[in-house]
Order: structure tokens, then C-alpha cells, then sequence
């Protein structure tokens, strides 16, 4: 019976990756894709309720824990919503994202659901790539194609979604495939490695590309056995977490600083904003606009702070500090997998030094299915792996 359940939580989890991304290979202006867009936190609070119901006799007292943990936070929120100009979907944002990475560490994924993540992934990877083969030329001649003044916004969705979903896809490909063959089949990762950097500059999406190629160096360049045993080194995602606002204070502060995107600027006003009142620096403001265009922090950790202040921030720090201490303090080493789960879901948030992606409903299945399987305790996934 445990195994029936198991299942069904993790075609659930399943579904959810496959609908996000079914949003980026169609395009959300068809009647389902818009339907599921307009809908995604209700869709992933099913989804998630589901799951934890299904699982609620294997939940020890830990899980618990985390689950009032979550209410908590979105009951503090929503009662602090009328001084912050916020609404119940900026509230549920951290909770959805602590309840999701529970469900994922409820479930394990066997070598069928691995399967299953990987032609899921494959499938929309190759879907987004044919249809760039077929929507590109009709808007760019082909020598025309990655030149930076002939940037367009959208092909059938924003250009830095479609390489967004190109990048991400690339990434559990490539890791699902170095972990669950052998030989000669680990090759696949070179074509699949190409065509990805490829669409995504035919996109022109300059973040997607620069952290395509940052994680193909350092998930080949590093050796695995020494990541493996050295565990300390998860902790530079609590780092990172905690240096972000600084950076990107001197990035907007900074004169001479040229991000190629104008990140900068957005940040810089942020910041004014963020500063003119100790309730935004606390528990949050109104969601940010910059106010020469309809643009928001096009950053995940500063949306963070916009939304939920100091206090959000580093309940969402200890949250990810706590779960990576437990993985680092267990007896075992990690495995191939987890390492390169782990550098992969690294490298999504130094993408999100750019974009909105880690705090959005949509993406939030994709995104944190690298950590949620990296966390999930089962014999198979934590053993040495033997070369």
C-alpha cells in the first residue's frame, strides 16, 4: 500500500514539472496553458495538499514541524497584508515554496520515476527546440540569428522564458543521464550540452547562456568523489543567500557597473524605496514597479525582501540552512546525483540574480524539484557510487 501511495505522490509531482513546462513549449494564449497560468497557486496548492495526505501516516515529527512552520509564516503575512498593499498570492509565495520541497523529500523518486522526469524533460526540450527550428526564421533571416541589434521580445513567449526553460531542461537532462547510465550512453550530454547553448542563443536570453556554460564547467571540471565527501560545501547556499542583497546594493549603487541588462537601475530604485521605510525593510511593501516601465525586481532575493522583508528573508534562509545542515550532518556521503542536483540547483539561483523565477507559482515545480530530489533519503540515492 505504501509503495501505491508513494506512487501516486510522485506522478503528482510528476504532473506538476510536466504542466510547467507544457506552458513554455505551447505558450500560454491557448484555453488549457492560460487557464494553468492564471491558476498556478491554486493548482499547486491541490497538488500539494494531495500529496501531503497521501503521505500523512509516514510524517514524522520534523515534517510536522514544517508544515506549521509554513502556516505560520503565511498566517503572519496575511495579517500584515493591509500595511504591506499585499494580496494572498504574494502571501503564500514562501509557504508554497517550504510545502513543496517537503512533498519532494516525502516521496523518492525510484529508477521509473527517474525515467519518467527524464523523457518529460527530454520531451519538452526537444518540443521548444524544433519549434525555435520553425517560429525563428519567420521572424529572423537566418543570418540574422544572435544578433544583438535584431533582439525580439517574443517568438509564441518572452525569449528569456523560452531560455529559461531550455536551461533548466538541459540541466536535469544532463544530470539524470550522467547518473542513471553508463559508457558510452554519459556522450548523450555533448549534443544535448550543444543544442541547448545553441537555442539559447538563437534567443538571445544572455543569463540562461552564461550559466548554461558556468554549470557545464564546473559539473565536469570539478571532481565529483571530492564534492561527494567534502560536504561543508553545501552551505554556500546559505552564503549566497545572505551576501545577495549586498552585491546587488553595489551593484545599484555603482556608476561604472554595465550588467548588459539594466538590472542595475531597477535595483538602484528598489533600494530607494526599500530604505524610505523601516516596515519595507522589516516585513515588506507593496509590489515593486520601477516606475519607468512595468518591471519588478528581476530578481528572486530581492523580490523576496520586497515582499516579505528582513523577517521573510531569513525565515526562507533558515528554512533551506536548516534542510542542507541535516543533509550535511548525515552519516552518509551523497551520491553522483545529489552532487550534481545540487550544483545544478546552485547555479538556478545565480540565474535568479536576474529573473523572478524562484518566487514564481509557475516555475516553482521545475525549480525546486533539483533540491526537493537531492533531499529526498533513500539507500539507493545516498550510497557511494562506485566508478
Amino acid at each position: 500500500m505504501d509503495k501505491r501511495l508513494n506512487r501516486v505522490s510522485n506522478m503528482i509531482l510528476l504532473a506538476t514539472i510536466a504542466g510547467s513546462y507544457l506552458m513554455w513549449v505551447v505558450g500560454i494564449d491557448t484555453t488549457l496553458t492560460s487557464f494553468m497560468y492564471s491558476n498556478s497557486l491554486y493548482l499547486l496548492i491541490v497538488a500539494i495538499g494531495l500529496i501531503l495526505f497521501l503521505n500523512i501516516k509516514k510524517m514524522e515529527k520534523n515534517d510536522w514541524v514544517t508544515i506549521g512552520f509554513a502556516v505560520g509564516i503565511f498566517v503572519f503575512y496575511t495579517l500584515t497584508s493591509s500595511i504591506r498593499h499585499s494580496n494572498r498570492f504574494i502571501n503564500a509565495g514562501l509557504p508554497m515554496i517550504i510545502l513543496l520541497v517537503l512533498c519532494f523529500k516525502l516521496c523518492t523518486f525510484d529508477k521509473l520515476d527517474k525515467k519518467i522526469l527524464l523523457g518529460i524533460t527530454g520531451i519538452s526540450l526537444t518540443s521548444i527546440l524544433f519549434r525555435l527550428l520553425v517560429e525563428l526564421p519567420k521572424l529572423v533571416p537566418l543570418n540574422m540569428i544572435g544578433k544583438t541589434n535584431n533582439k525580439i521580445e517574443a517568438i509564441w513567449i518572452n525569449t528569456n522564458t523560452i531560455g529559461a526553460a531550455i536551461l533548466f531542461s538541459v540541466l536535469m537532462v544532463t544530470v539524470l543521464i550522467k547518473a542513471t547510465t553508463t559508457g558510452y550512453y554519459k556522450l548523450l550530454v555533448v549534443p544535448i550540452y550543444s543544442a541547448g547553448l545553441i537555442g539559447i542563443w538563437a534567443v538571445e536570453s544572455k543569463t540562461s547562456l552564461m550559466v548554461l556554460i558556468l554549470f557545464i564547467l564546473i559539473d565536469n571540471l570539478i571532481p565529483k568523489t571530492f564534492l561527494q565527501k567534502n560536504k561543508w560545501w553545501v552551505m554556500l547556499f546559505s552564503g549566497m543567500f545572505l551576501l545577495a542583497p549586498v552585491i546587488f546594493y553595489y551593484c545599484a549603487q555603482s556608476e561604472s557597473l554595465n550588467l548588459f541588462t539594466g538590472r542595475e537601475r531597477i535595483w538602484n530604485e528598489f533600494f530607494t524605496k526599500w530604505f524610505s521605510d523601516k516596515q519595507h525593510m522589516w516585513i515588506g511593501m507593496e509590489p515593486f514597479t520601477a516606475s519607468w516601465k512595468a518591471l519588478g525586481t528581476h530578481n528572486s532575493f530581492l523580490n523576496m525582501l520586497a515582499n516579505y522583508g528582513i523577517i521573510g528573508y531569513v525565515l526562507i534562509v533558515g528554512f533551506f540552512s536548516y534542510e542542507l545542515v541535516r543533509l550535511m550532518l548525515s552519516k552518509k556521503v551523497y551520491s553522483k546525483l545529489q552532487v550534481s542536483l545540487l550544483l545544478a540547483f546552485l547555479i538556478i539561483w545565480v540565474h535568479s540574480f536576474m529573473e523572478d523565477i524562484m518566487t514564481a507559482y509557475h516555475w516553482m515545480p521545475v525549480v525546486y524539484s533539483f533540491i526537493g530530489i537531492a533531499l529526498q533519503d533513500s539507500n539507493d540515492s545516498l550510497q557511494l557510487e562506485k566508478k
